[in-house]
């Protein structure tokens, strides 16, 4: 009766380790990608209630973009981004490129702007 129960322990934890596996490899196991920035959208920050965020009085943004990414083996990614509150944040200047770490739900890291030329030309003809 021990050994049944001890194979079925045994079973359950390699389940969940093969979906927490899953789970942590596409939610924060990113690549290099490239993206052609679209115009962002400015909102205004709020508190989990609804209310306007201020810090010290003022109100705080935040712009919201939509990316397809594109990986440096060619992969596209659907993968929004959203920029840090502030009171007067910078928007991406539209038409540049930018270049972050990716996963298949988040950027990771980034992004940050690049020259077009530091794009490889594989990825820089799917950007186009």
């Amino acid at each position: 009766m021990k050994k049944a129960f001890g194979v079925v322990f045994l079973l359950v934890v390699i389940v969940l380790g093969f979906f927490g596996y899953q789970y942590w490899n596409s939610t924060y196991n990113g690549v290099e990608s490239y993206a052609k920035v679209t115009q962002g959208t400015k909102h205004a920050s709020k508190n989990n209630d609804g209310s306007p965020y201020k810090v010290n009085g003022k109100q705080y943004y935040y712009y919201d973009y939509e990316f397809t990414w594109v990986t440096k083996d060619g992969q596209k990614r659907e993968v929004g981004y959203e920029s840090g509150e502030s009171a007067n944040p910078t928007e991406l200047q539209p038409g540049s490129y930018v270049k972050a770490t990716v996963s298949e739900k988040r950027v990771i890291k980034g992004p940050e702007v690049v020259n077009k030329n530091a794009i490889p030309a594989s990825v820089l003809s799917k950007l186009e």
